[in-house]
């Protein structure tokens, strides 16, 4: 070989190995499907034969859709210590962590069983509240797209809020972080999952683009990603969870190969300890978090060459209500008869329950009764267990009636106000919109921040067909309260000057009081 063509073969390979055409021997590209297979298979084993340590929602997730069928035992201690923990909490599962909402809906879903109905509570109906969602920065929202995606919830907050929240926080250059001014390749990893759903789309494409960049150009020169500089396996499952989820296969395509390595290469090489569990970093020991999610990003790999639904689009899951949709204490918090299927069942078991809300017999709760506006103020201090006073004011609250104390302790607590001649009219039905200003009002008695734009005023209102039919004097309030989840913003339309019904308050206030 003369010296010319030598230089030109030397430069080929160089090519080669920066475009990642070149491919060692070791590579476990080699095999593909083979290994990783035979990889997910161990790592299943060593989960389910220590499942004392393994009873979170990932490692459900994870074997759930990798189809395994002998995983009874762990999925029914989970659901067990699920529901121990949502009865004592009275369905809160946590005040500050709202993902954890989005990890159970994603495990019941997994499991085929209605994480809107699950020991009678509806875990959906807690992804509502903005600012309770980002109280963990740009995760909540992204998880929670994801979990209300996976089987196609109706979902109690526009996905556009969400959405539009996502990519608001995208860095310069494209990517994503949770608290840094440049991107991660972690986070990055999650948002471009959450997106996956709506990468067609013109107006998101272009972030999904910027965020693939980015990743293809942090990635290490053996395949591996880093996050806070350090080069770990929980990075690499998330990048091949988002890459595999956008339908991008990180053994093949170019951008995701550096000098013929890839990231399932370097999951596999760098954190696998060959008897079923994974590390963190390189050299070290097994590692719960690391194991579970490199798990669920191979099975999401193996989703993908099987032509099957990406890990969380669990659409080709048939959702059911349990076998044993009410333990013998539910039967016996639920006095009434006439409300099984009405969406706000638990909030009047549990309003009942508290001695704030009452049926109209011993067992019928009448949901769809109007209600008036006396009883609503005897709801409110109820609820709040203010002091009663029959010093309100008003010339048609007679002294001595049911609800006169009540409507005085509401006026006196700033929660009511009456008419313009000094009538209160406590026998009339009260409409949506005059319920919703009362809740704005104790939201802001208890503390809640009742801060709201004209900005979102307009954003939250506006998805609403109806939202011209709304007073300018609660434009404000009904805002907050579809913006906090108290109204759910599934509903069709607002009916602002409809009358409100016994169910619908007890909606309400249950969200803004649980």
């Amino acid at each position: 070989m003369n010296k010319k063509l030598s230089q030109i073969f030397a430069i080929a390979i160089i090519i080669s190995m920066t475009l990642g055409i070149y491919s060692p021997s070791t590579s476990y590209a080699d095999t593909e499907l083979e290994t990783i297979e035979k990889i997910v298979e161990e790592t299943a084993e060593y989960m389910l034969k220590n499942k004392e340590g393994f009873l979170d929602a990932w490692p459900v997730i994870g074997l759930a859709r990798y189809e395994r069928t002998d995983i009874t035992a762990l999925t029914k201690d989970y659901l067990k210590e699920l529901k121990k923990e949502l009865n004592e909490k009275k369905g809160m599962l946590t005040t500050n962590k709202y993902t954890d909402y989005s990890k159970a809906i994603l495990a019941l879903t997994a499991l085929g069983i209605d994480s809107q109905n699950i020991e009678g509570y509806n875990l959906v109906q807690n992804l509502s509240d903005m600012d309770k969602l980002t109280i963990q920065g740009i995760n909540g929202p992204a998880w929670a797209l994801i979990a209300l995606d996976s089987n196609d919830f109706t979902s109690p907050i526009s996905k556009e809020i969400l959405i539009n929240y996502i990519l608001q926080k995208e860095k310069v250059g494209g990517g994503w972080s949770l608290s840094s001014d440049t991107a991660d390749a972690d986070i990055t990893g999650m948002v471009l999952t959450s997106l996956a759903k709506y990468k067609d789309r013109t107006d998101i494409k272009p972030y999904i683009e910027r965020g693939l960049s980015f990743l293809s150009n942090s990635q290490t020169s053996d395949g591996g990603f880093e996050t806070l500089s350090a080069e770990n396996a929980e990075s690499s499952a998330q990048v091949i969870l988002a890459l595999t989820s956008l339908g991008v296969d990180p053994l093949k395509d170019q951008r995701f190969i550096k000098n013929g390595n890839n990231v399932i290469d370097n999951l596999i090489k760098n954190y696998y300890n060959k008897t079923g569990g994974f590390s963190h970093i390189k050299n070290s020991k097994t590692d719960k978090i690391a194991t579970e999610q490199a798990f669920y990003g191979l099975v999401s790999y193996l989703r993908f060459k099987e032509d099957k639904t990406p890990l969380f689009n669990m659409t080709d899951i048939n959702i059911k209500a349990e076998d044993n949709e009410e333990t013998n204490t539910q039967i016996k918090n639920n006095p009434f008869k006439d409300i099984d299927n009405d969406p706000e069942r638990q909030a009047i078991i549990s309003l009942n329950k508290d001695g704030i809300i009452e049926g109209v017999t011993k067992t019928e709760f009448q949901p769809n009764k109007n209600i008036r506006r006396g009883e609503f103020a005897a709801l409110i201090t109820r609820a709040l267990k203010l002091q009663e006073s029959n010093d309100h004011g008003f010339i048609d609250v007679k002294k001595g009636e049911w609800f006169s104390d009540y409507v005085g302790a509401a006026k006196s607590s700033g929660l009511i106000k009456g008419y313009l001649d000094n009538t209160f009219k406590p026998n009339n039905n009260i409409s949506r919109q005059e319920a919703a200003i009362i809740i704005y009002n104790t939201a802001k008695l208890k503390g809640i921040d009742t801060a709201i734009t004209e900005s979102e005023i307009r954003n939250y209102l506006s998805q609403f067909p109806d939202y011209k039919d709304i007073s300018d004097w609660s434009k404000k309030e009904m805002a907050f309260a579809v913006k906090k989840g108290y109204i759910p913003n599934s509903i069709l339309n607002m009916k602002p000057t409809s009358d409100a019904t016994r169910s619908q308050v007890a909606g309400m206030l249950f969200r803004l009081l649980y």
